[in-house]
């Protein structure tokens, strides 16, 4: 089975890799852009997101987002 590849953008994703630290390891995921920059996609806004096994997650709150990121990698 491959691995779960996350990546989040610090500066637009709304979740940073501090908020991570507690539920995922290191190397489950990385930062970084990925593309989805707000100024480009402002249907964003408001919204945590982040690219979990190369499509794009995006939902109202970060709890919610570091919980779907925890259940993918799990």
């Amino acid at each position: 089975m491959s691995k779960t590849a996350i990546k989040i953008c610090p500066k637009c994703s709304g979740i940073k890799g501090k908020h991570l630290k507690e539920v995922l390891a290191k190397d489950d995921y990385s930062c970084g852009c990925f593309g989805k920059c707000l100024k480009k996609n402002p249907e964003l806004e408001g919204k945590a997101y982040a690219r979990i096994n190369g499509k794009l997650v995006a939902c109202d709150s970060r709890k919610k987002l570091i919980k779907k990121m925890v259940t993918a990698v799990a």
